[in-house]
């Protein structure tokens, strides 16, 4: 195979290694920028004639479109604040563009790298590819609260055992519980709406510090004009560009949420386990694979322990950034595609823990309504949820009486209520609904 990258990217290949591959979609949007900018070269200079122009935007879209990837074999694991990927880029599309123009006409630097630097374009192309990926999570977070919320209104019937301190405490529906969980995602959802406006901010027309020289202002609004309509993306150039380019401070914040979003899915999954766990079996996990090569009759809850891993590695991965982004010096932080490659597994593992969460656990568990109702009558909370209306020794009597009888329904304990209280039927089956124990009193 032809290779249209030459000297530069080899030195870098020499010097850092392949460690991994530069993700595609990140390849994608530094193609994105080089199109604009040079796009914005050709309408306010008229720099090239039309055939040269032509090979141009051939090579541009070829990038963009990924036919090209093959030529791209650096890792993000890089110094030089991300400027070998820069010229790996130059020197593909000067490579193909001459190619498909038949003459060495365009040049890495002097055509490709035109009134641009490392550290206005790379940035930009970070933001690209970090707001699309953002987008995608957003889609997802939002798919799981209509997951939890749909369980909420459809387990609000079923009466379990609320527990405190890994105690039995008093009675809540499973919907409750259900709900008590959308609410963590509902606010994960508010935040990614809020931080995306400060994701969105770009650096192209910044140059090397911020300061812009020596691009024209004409170039720099042509090609914030042309980013926006090759990305169709709400990118904003930042009214303060040292500040773009010097600090990494708003991908600490992505990355602060992301931990959250990873926090949360980490609490309600170890919440899960107790209820999948044989001590509780109140919902009974998919059995989806073999559980032990050794033990035949056992389901092992594979989908929880995947998603509590995923969590661990994205919360830890999120702390790299922050460390990253503290050690930036001066006008530029050269750890950026350190942060990119962080990113890269933060989002590819959200991505995984989220869909095999909501398609693999919520759409297959089974709710064991039997257990369920076994562990509440065999706790004390129905009993203590009913001292406000019968008093605590009748509470006390009642439960003499059930220990007695080995009770092991609702329905025994409503029988039992009848006979040794002056409630009625109906006001039986009144309190110890699953809504009226699980809320405020109404009188």
């Amino acid at each position: 195979m032809k290779k249209y990258y030459s000297i530069q990217t080899e030195k870098a290949l020499n010097n850092f290694g392949q460690i991994s591959k530069i993700p595609e979609d990140l390849i994608i949007a530094y193609g994105e920028v080089k199109f604009a900018v040079l796009k914005a070269i050709q309408e306010e200079e008229r720099r090239y004639k039309a055939e040269e122009w032509n090979a141009l935007e051939v090579a541009l879209k070829e990038v963009i479109n990924g036919k090209l990837f093959d030529h791209f074999p650096l890792s993000l694991y890089q110094g030089g604040a991300g400027t070998s990927l820069n010229m790996n880029l130059n020197e593909v599309i000067a490579s193909r563009a001459n190619e498909v123009l038949g003459r060495d006409r365009f040049d890495p630097i002097e055509d490709i790298n035109k009134y641009q630097s490392t550290n206005d374009t790379f940035p930009t192309a970070a933001t690209i590819y970090v707001y699309r990926k953002l987008l995608e999570v957003e889609n997802l977070i939002i798919k799981l609260q209509e997951v939890l919320v749909n369980k909420e209104n459809e387990l609000g019937g079923i009466l379990v055992v609320g527990r405190t301190e890994m105690q039995d405490a008093l009675p809540i529906n499973l919907g409750q519980i259900f709900g008590s969980w959308a609410g963590m995602i509902e606010r994960d959802r508010w935040r990614i709406h809020k931080v995306k406006e400060r994701v969105r901010t770009i650096s192209v027309g910044g140059t090397a510090i911020g300061t812009g020289y020596p691009t024209p202002q004409r170039i720099v609004f042509a090609s914030e004009r042309f980013l926006r309509e090759i990305t169709k993306l709400p990118l904003s150039r930042s009214q303060n560009l040292p500040d773009e380019i010097s600090n990494l401070d708003k991908y600490s914040e992505l990355a602060s949420i992301l931990k959250i979003i990873s926090e949360n899915i980490f609490k309600i999954t170890s919440d899960l386990l107790l209820y999948t766990s044989s001590f509780l079996n109140e919902i009974i996990h998919p059995n989806l694979q073999a559980g032990s090569t050794i033990m035949a009759a056992k389901t092992n809850p594979v989908i929880l322990e995947f998603s509590k891993g995923c969590a661990i590695s994205i919360i830890y991965e999120c702390e790299k950034i922050a460390e990253y982004a503290r050690n930036g010096q001066l006008q530029l932080n050269a750890f950026l595609p350190f942060v990119l490659e962080s990113f890269n597994l933060i989002f590819n593992l959200t991505e995984a823990m989220l869909k095999n969460l909501m398609e693999k656990f919520f759409a297959l568990m089974q709710i064991n309504k039997e257990k369920i109702e076994e562990n509440l009558v065999n706790s004390l909370v129905l009993l203590n949820a009913l001292i406000g209306i019968i008093g605590y020794n009748k509470v006390k009597e009642i439960y003499n009486i059930m220990q007695e009888k080995r009770v092991k329904t609702i329905s025994d304990i409503k029988m039992i209520l009848k006979e040794k209280t002056n409630l009625k039927e109906k006001e039986i089956d009144f309190y110890l609904d699953p809504i009226n124990i699980t809320s405020f009193w109404r009188k």
